[in-house]
């Protein structure tokens, strides 16, 4: 961390919440958890409510060193907050280059990237839905992972992955077998852990749909038919939207590698965090389609308790009564956070 930054302070997972962290500037944090070192670099912005979290890529473990921290060099462009974290799968051996925080079959290293983050968030008194997640192809499928875990907040993502099992890299995917799971066969991983290698899997998991950007190049074959085209037809199957998925194609001639650059990504980045895009809008006026079935069951069950409050025994009135009731106020409290 040296090399990175001057100064790097060490704690416990759970100290993180109430340390005094120094402001405007960037320091390192290292946490030791299940002997797991997980490292950030991170700035506590006191001049912007925003904070954007930018995560790991590919690494040649061959010829580059760890911890890196993809796209340090932008670091003084940003006014809000920032936390750049980096993937100890990588630690585990030196072959691997492409992990999306895959942990051990035990121990998932993003699900505790996550909780550190939403300590980090709590300390700088940063509000969820200013959390955006940035990541391009791995980590593109890490930061909408990253979305999905910590409500409210949003993801930026470019020709990202939302299934693992479709990357056109196996080398990556058979490494993280190999090591993360012993060499599991597809069937056991497939029905143990299939929420860590595919988004719409975790979407079903945790019932949400965080506020996705997805940007896809329509020249990159692999990303429109192996990733894209499923992706949509994994949402049109979810009986449940909490937010908008909004997809850009565009037309690039280099491929999967497109729109990485500083000058392509900043101006997008800086449009979603100052919310000129994505949410733009005004919420149609046209009633929600559950709003309107759940009014409709909640005035059946109002005509029902009528009937109810008619009948003679007093023991099973109060008890269907009381259940009437509950679900009318569920069914109230649902629409209210529509």
């Amino acid at each position: 961390m040296k090399n990175w930054v001057e100064t790097t302070y060490k704690m416990n997972i759970d100290e993180i919440s109430t340390y005094n962290f120094p402001k405007n500037e960037y320091f390192g944090l290292k946490i030791i958890e299940n002997n797991v070192k997980y490292e950030f670099i991170i700035k506590i912005s006191s001049e912007s409510k925003g904070l954007l979290c930018l995560g790991p890529g590919v690494i040649d473990q061959k010829t580059k060193s760890i911890p890196r921290f993809q796209r340090y060099r932008w670091k003084d462009d940003f006014e809000e907050s920032v936390i750049y974290y980096f993937d100890p799968t990588l630690y585990l051996d030196p072959k691997l280059g492409a992990c999306w925080c895959m942990g051990t079959k035990d121990d998932w290293y993003l699900e505790k990237i996550s909780k550190i983050i939403e300590k980090i968030v709590y300390n700088g008194k940063i509000k969820n839905e200013n959390i955006l997640f940035y990541g391009t192809s791995m980590g593109g499928f890490v930061s909408a992972m990253l979305s999905t875990m910590i409500k409210g907040s949003s993801a930026l993502v470019g020709n990202f992955q939302y299934s693992i099992f479709k990357v056109h890299a196996k080398k990556y995917l058979n490494d993280v077998k190999e090591v993360c799971f012993q060499n599991l066969d597809d069937k056991t991983l497939l029905e143990k852990y299939e929420y860590r290698f595919n988004l719409i899997k975790m979407f079903k998991k945790e019932n949400y749909v965080p506020p996705i950007i997805y940007y896809v190049n329509a020249n990159s074959k692999a990303d429109i038919l192996l990733q894209c085209i499923p992706f949509i037809k994994g949402l049109e199957k979810l009986d449940y939207s909490d937010n908008d998925v909004e997809i850009i194609i565009y037309h690039d001639q280099n491929g999967h590698q497109s729109r990485i650059s500083y000058e392509e990504a900043y101006p997008l980045i800086q449009m979603v965090l100052k919310r000129k895009i994505y949410r733009y809008y005004n919420r149609s006026s046209f009633p929600d389609k559950r709003i309107e079935a759940l009014s409709k069951e909640n005035h059946t069950l109002k005509l029902e308790l009528e009937k109810i409050k008619s009948q003679n025994n007093t023991q099973k009135k109060t008890k269907k009564n009381n259940n009437i009731i509950k679900k009318i106020k569920e069914n109230l409290l649902f629409i209210k956070n529509l």
